[in-house]
């Protein structure tokens, strides 16, 4: 691995300065390194441009989905994913109703369509959901990818290429990565983990055309020497921007890298976290009656619970500030917000500031226009609106 710090390399950093700057503010350069690591650059973020001051406040609006609803528009069977319409109507994915409902800006019940079953249209269960709005389209992934016009009106799907035989590219483990949308009518997957355990270097992500063959795959799987952990350790989220560079962020890595359209990478950036990364092998005893059998299993440290490009083209990366016990939640903690906060770099990998989280329970969050949404399915199965109000 050959390394090349840039002390001395004053174009780069100031095309790195000059590109990153907001208005008139002058960019730290004290406040983040930069180096070259085998040609990619890398970006270690000591702290954040803004110091303590957040950039933003999240105001809430209101939320949609009540637990003792009188009627179905009002429940919220497993609501897994968000999404908001031009004029403000907003769409919510059912993972248990295999169904999705639209509300206008007021909350309101508007209308609802899909089902479950296996015919067009219909979903097994469905996790995720993205809006093409350069194509006017809606996305859903579950078994297979569906898409549909904004009235809810079926299109098309493909279900995607398998890289072997007995495998899949939405295996349930990696599955809550999601799906991104490029602007045309290609889809950003994960990459078939069925595969990582044979030789040669493998790909985090690949590109599909709309009839579900994989156009190319991009991202470096970084090998360990227990297969289970390479799987783990290379679980990420992922998400565009508008010119469609791809942004992937680690679930159990201190790494956030931008991938251009044709999967180059552009950079790879960390920041402080105020824990110690421990991704190691530890033996478990199994139970079994009276049968017990010693394994060796993958502990991880949870770093990031996803990454979200809003429309300027910032990266909200949200992180984890104490660690989640077996179960995902939170031991001897009933405060959200010292659970997660908002790491918010510029396109550029450099972090402007953080992003305080609001103390509602969630499993899922996505951003679109001013709005963020944070999706409860287990708590109180409900979806939070938010207005991100910039700061001066």
């Amino acid at each position: 691995m050959k390394r090349l710090f840039l002390m001395i390399s004053s174009a780069f950093l100031t095309s790195v300065l000059l590109t990153a700057c907001r208005g008139d503010s002058s960019i730290d350069t004290s406040k983040f390194t930069v180096e070259v690591v085998d040609g990619v650059k890398r970006i270690h973020n000591i702290a954040p441009q803004l110091g303590e001051t957040p950039g933003i406040t999240l105001e809430l609006i209101g939320k949609i989905g009540e637990l003792e609803g009188q009627t179905d528009k009002d429940i919220l069977y497993d609501p897994v994913d968000a999404a908001r319409l031009p004029n403000g109507d907003i769409l919510i994915l059912e993972g248990g109703g295999c169904s999705i409902k639209r509300y206008n800006k007021d909350h309101e019940f508007i209308s609802s369509f899909g089902q479950k079953g296996l015919g067009p249209g219909d979903f097994i269960s469905p996790y995720s959901l993205r809006l093409n709005r350069k194509r006017n389209r809606l996305y859903v992934a579950d078994n297979k990818i569906s898409w549909f016009s904004l009235d809810g009106r079926f299109v098309d799907s493909f279900k995607p290429a398998k890289a072997r035989l007995g495998g899949s590219s939405t295996t349930e483990q990696y599955r809550t990565s999601g799906m991104v949308l490029l602007a045309g009518s290609r889809v950003i997957l994960p990459g078939d983990t069925s595969v990582w355990e044979a030789p040669g270097e493998h790909k985090l992500l690949s590109v599909y055309d709309d009839v579900g063959t994989i156009i190319r795959s991009f991202g470096a799987v970084k090998p360990f020497d227990d297969p289970h952990m390479t799987l783990n350790a290379n679980i990420v989220h992922f998400s565009t921007d508008s010119e469609d560079n791809c942004y992937i962020a680690y679930a159990f890595q201190n790494k956030v890298e931008k991938y251009s359209p044709d999967g180059t990478i552009v950079f790879s950036a960390d920041r402080y976290l105020p824990y110690e990364i421990k991704n190691e092998m530890k033996e478990f005893v199994f139970e079994s009656g009276p049968m017990k059998q010693v394994m060796s299993w993958p502990t991880v440290t949870a770093v990031t619970k996803g990454i979200f490009v809003d429309q300027k083209d910032r990266m909200w990366v949200l992180t984890f500030l104490i660690q989640p016990n077996k179960f995902g939640g939170f031991d001897n903690e009933k405060n959200i917000t010292r659970c997660y906060e908002f790491d918010v770099f510029d396109s550029h990998g450099i972090l402007q500031f953080k992003v305080p989280f609001p103390n509602v329970h969630f499993n899922n969050f996505s951003i679109y226009d001013d709005r963020l949404y944070l999706i409860d399915s287990q708590h109180e199965s409900c979806v939070y609106e938010f207005r991100i109000v910039e700061r001066n």
